[in-house]
């Protein structure tokens, strides 16, 4: 067989990506990380000055700041309505493209480019009482599909804020990530299946246990059920 990088045929130990890509055990690290969008194997030159290393394919797709998302922002509508969200809708929730330098500094938070998208909650007080109002921030260079997930993630966090749930963390972001499923099982991708694997395998104990411990309640109850016991905190 040969290597990915090098095209040589590999005679000693190596290493597998998610897309069956083999490469000499010599370039792990040295000339070639994972692509912090798909995890697939790629080179260190494809860098952005956040750290962050992107595979051809996945810059080839990346959404940056002044890119129209339209599109995306219809698309998780839709979707949202087909699984039993009412009025689930943008109209009055900007989302803007930002870097991750960007990112911490509107959250008051050390850079973080794993934080692929916040959303902030601002209150205010009016005739008719209590306001509120949402502005969903997602990372710059994520590609299409990455970046509907991620969309879908924080428009679920601001539907619980709206419908006052309250729940473990865990099950709070697990729920969410019901969002980033729910788009990589709509949008046509190459990448889902990977993006799903990653999150039905997940190791960390608040966005991976937690969305398998909703997934198997959504396994059990659908969409609608689902939606319906969260509503109304049965969870």
């Amino acid at each position: 067989m040969e290597c990915h990088i090098c095209n040589r045929l590999i005679s000693s130990r190596y290493y597998v990506d998610v897309f069956d890509h083999k490469i000499c055990e010599s370039h792990l690290n040295n000339d070639v990380v994972s692509c912090s969008s798909c995890t697939g194997f790629t080179t260190k030159e494809n860098a952005l000055p956040d750290g962050r290393h992107l595979c051809p394919v996945c810059m080839n797709l990346a959404l940056k700041q002044g890119d129209s998302i339209e599109p995306i922002k219809a698309a998780v509508e839709k979707a949202f309505n087909r699984v039993g969200f009412d009025n689930l809708r943008f109209d009055n929730i900007p989302v803007e493209i930002v870097s991750a330098e960007e990112m911490a500094k509107i959250f008051n938070m050390p850079v973080n480019p794993h934080n692929k998208g916040l959303t902030k909650i601002a209150s205010s007080m009016g005739l008719s009482g209590q306001t509120y109002s949402y502005t969903i921030y997602i990372l710059n260079y994520l590609n299409k599909v990455e970046f509907a997930a991620a969309l879908a993630h924080e428009m679920l966090h601001v539907w619980l804020f709206g419908n006052k749930v309250q729940m473990q963390q865990k099950h709070v972001e697990g729920f969410c990530n019901m969002g980033a499923y729910l788009m990589w099982n709509t949008l046509p991708s190459s990448l889902n299946k990977t993006y799903l694997k990653i999150l039905h395998e997940s190791p960390d104990p608040v966005y991976g246990d937690g969305f398998r411990e909703i997934f198997a309640m959504y396994e059990e109850w659908g969409w609608e059920e689902l939606i319906k016991n969260v509503r109304e905190k049965k969870l």
